[in-house]
């Protein structure tokens, strides 16, 4: 048994570590098997090696060892980041026509409803038809939404409400509107579709 006077993280960690082992099962003369004994060997350095990271970014920091843990999964996530993204990349239509489609073929795999993302099949959708230069009826985007009308139809209303999407009546035809997306959405698409492209993701 080892006796700590004033011990640091690092040697605290350490010894519980050993303490532990210290309950491993031994043989029949009362010693601790040869392949156990090496793996609590290599389960001490790299205990000790974690609280010896733990104490040096609590003290260069001032946080404590839990903080340390937390702000380490944290700058994870942030390595998802993509970077500012150029907007002047060539965004193919179709494309985003084949991730649209590539997004439907899985329901025919899984069952339909189990994966719904109404609002963005929607922007999918409106998006290629502002690239394509071509207008959109109501009801075709209730059906890009693949969902029921009257969701559709709920989601189509938040997302104008959001501004995200503008309703334009149809000047021939005043039971039918179009419609496509705010300056603000299709620039934002634009930016997503080009940090995708600068990251070598695939659309989702």
């Amino acid at each position: 048994m080892q006796l700590l006077v004033r011990p640091a993280l690092s040697e605290r960690v350490a010894a519980l570590a050993v303490a532990q082992g210290s309950r491993e099962p031994l043989t029949h003369d009362g010693g601790v098997r040869e392949g156990e004994a090496a793996r609590l060997q290599r389960l001490n350095e790299e205990v000790a090696r974690i609280a010896d990271t733990l104490a040096r970014l609590t003290r260069r920091e001032g946080v404590t060892p839990i903080e340390a843990l937390r702000r380490g999964v944290e700058d994870r996530r942030g390595g998802f980041d993509a970077g500012p993204a150029p907007d002047d990349i060539e965004i193919d239509p179709g494309e985003v026509r084949r991730a649209i489609r590539a997004r439907r073929l899985r329901d025919q795999f899984f069952g339909a409803g189990l994966f719904e993302d109404p609002a963005w099949d929607m922007l999918l959708d409106l998006f290629a038809a502002v690239l394509e230069g071509v207008q959109v009826s109501v009801s075709s985007l209730c059906i890009a939404a693949s969902v029921a009308p009257t969701t559709a139809l709920r989601w189509i209303g938040k997302m104008v409400d959001t501004g995200l999407f503008v309703r334009d009546p149809d000047p021939f035809d005043r039971r039918r509107a179009f419609m496509t997306l705010t300056p603000r959405a299709s620039q934002e698409m634009r930016r997503y579709m080009s940090a995708l492209k600068r990251a070598g993701l695939a659309i989702g």
